[in-house]
Formats: C-alpha cells, structure tokens, sequence
C-alpha cells in the first residue's frame, strides 16, 4: 500500500497537533510505513528518519489518520 497518498492528512496533523519531535522529523528525510493499527476505527501510520542512528534506531512517531491524532 502506498502511504504516500496520506502525506497531505500527516502534514495537516503535525503542523496543527505536532511538537518538536514530530516537526524535526518531517524536516528530514523520512518515510511512511503502515502501523500494526489497520481498521475502520484507526488507521495508524508510522513516520521514521531515513537515516539510521548509530543504534539502528530511526527517530520517528505515529499518526492515526482516522481520529487526526499522534498516537506514538
């Protein structure tokens, strides 16, 4: 599935309800993955970094495009 068709609704989000950490990592490059959350009631997105960390880990939130939130 493409998540990038939900870019919009993710960057209406972050700028109305997102702070520091969901704004520094939409100033990055990133991407959009689905989240485990999937259904009539949330549909959750996962937004990472690109870049890995030198952990692995890639900073990064969710979005539940379904109740507008950030959820993670």
């Amino acid at each position: 599935m493409n998540m990038n068709q939900y870019e919009s609704i993710i960057k209406s989000i972050v700028s109305q309800k997102g702070g520091y950490r969901e704004k520094d990592v939409m100033s990055k490059p990133h991407t959009y993955e689905q989240g485990g959350t999937w259904n009539d009631d949330h549909k959750v997105i996962d937004v990472l970094e690109v870049e890995e960390q030198e952990d692995g880990y890639r900073q990064g939130f969710q979005v539940d495009i379904v109740t507008r939130s950030i959820c993670g």
